[in-house]
C-alpha cells in the first residue's frame, strides 16, 4: 500500500513516540500495511532515528516465515510430539509479529531460576505443588480471568500476553504452569478435560491441579464433580503437546468469532486444519 506524505510523517512520528503502547500499535498497523508501506517509511525516516530502527525491524518480520510456515516446521521437526513452547510462540507471532521466541523462553527460564532453590524433588509432591502455587499465584500474581466467556479477549490465550498481564484462561495458565514444571523436571502432564483444562502430578499417588483456580489440588472424584460425570480415564485423558496447541487455537477461533473478527477466525481455522493433518 502506497503512503502519502502526510500519512508517512504521522507514522514516523508515532514510531518515535515515548509511549511503548503507541509504538506497539503502530508496529502492528505498519506490519498489516505490508512491504511497500514499510519500505516507504524506511526510506523517509532519518537513518539513526527510532522510526528507522522500528521500520527495519518490521521489514525483517515481514520477511520471516509466516505462522503457517512456522507451524509446519514444528510438525516436520517433531519427534513423537511437538515442542509446545515453540508452538505457542509461533501462535503468538500471528498477532504479535514483533515477539521473538527467546523473550518467552528467557522469562520462563528466569522463573525457573527464581523458584529452583525452593523446590526439592525429594519432597512430598503436594508440598512441591504448594510451593509452585505460592510462587506463581502469590509472588507473581498470576490469576484466572473470571467470566472470560462473557468478555472474549484473545490476549488471554497468547503466551506473551499471558506472561505480560499474568492473567489467562484455564489452558493458557496450565501451559505456563507446565512449561515451568518441566524446567524443574517435575512429572506434571496436561489433562484434556471437557469444558476445562487441568494438570496431573504423576507418581505413586497421582493428583490433579487446577491452575485457573490458584492451583487448587483435586482428586479424580472432585474432577468428576466439576463436569457432572463420573471421573474415569476417558474423561481425564492426558493431553499431548499437539492437542494443547490445537485446543488453544480453537479457543482463539471461538474468541475471534464472538468478536466478529472473521479474518482472524479464519486464520485460526486454517492453523487447526494444518495441525490436524499431522
Amino acid at each position: 500500500m502506497a503512503l502519502n506524505p502526510t500519512n508517512t510523517a504521522i507514522i514516523i512520528e508515532l514510531l518515535s513516540d515515548s509511549d511503548p503502547e503507541i509504538v506497539s500499535r503502530m508496529r502492528r498497523k505498519l506490519y498489516e500495511l505490508g512491504n511497500e508501506a514499510v519500505s516507504h517509511v524506511l526510506k523517509n525516516a532519518a537513518t539513526e532515528s527510532a522510526a528507522h530502527r522500528e521500520a527495519s525491524r518490521i521489514l525483517r518480520w515481514l520477511k520471516a516465515p509466516k505462522p503457517e510456515a512456522a507451524l509446519q516446521t514444528l510438525l516436520d521437526e517433531a519427534i513423537g510430539d511437538i515442542d509446545l513452547e515453540a508452538g505457542l510462540s509461533a501462535l503468538a507471532n500471528s498477532a504479535y509479529p514483533e515477539i521473538e521466541r527467546h523473550l518467552v523462553t528467557e522469562r520462563l527460564d528466569r522463573y525457573a531460576t527464581d523458584i529452583t532453590a525452593n523446590v526439592d524433588p525429594a519432597d512430598h509432591p503436594v508440598r512441591i505443588v504448594r510451593t509452585l502455587n505460592g510462587f506463581l499465584f502469590d509472588d507473581l500474581s498470576f490469576r484466572g480471568k473470571q467470566d472470560y466467556d462473557k468478555d472474549p479477549d484473545p490476549d488471554l490465550s497468547f503466551i506473551n500476553r499471558v506472561l505480560d498481564r499474568r492473567a489467562g484462561i484455564p489452558i493458557s495458565l496450565s501451559s505456563i504452569y507446565l512449561l515451568l514444571a518441566w524446567r524443574l523436571d517435575l512429572p506434571i502432564v496436561g489433562i484434556d478435560m471437557p469444558m476445562h483444562f487441568i494438570l496431573r502430578y504423576d507418581g505413586e499417588h497421582p493428583f490433579y491441579i487446577d491452575p485457573f483456580h490458584q492451583g487448587r489440588i483435586l482428586t479424580a472424584n472432585e474432577c468428576g464433580e466439576m463436569i457432572g460425570k463420573p471421573a474415569d480415564q476417558k474423561m481425564l485423558p492426558v493431553a499431548t503437546n499437539l492437542r494443547i496447541l490445537i485446543r488453544t487455537i480453537d479457543n482463539l477461533f471461538m474468541t475471534y468469532t464472538a468478536l466478529g473478527n472473521e479474518p482472524r477466525a479464519e486464520s485460526m481455522k486454517s492453523y487447526i486444519d494444518l495441525l490436524q493433518g499431522a
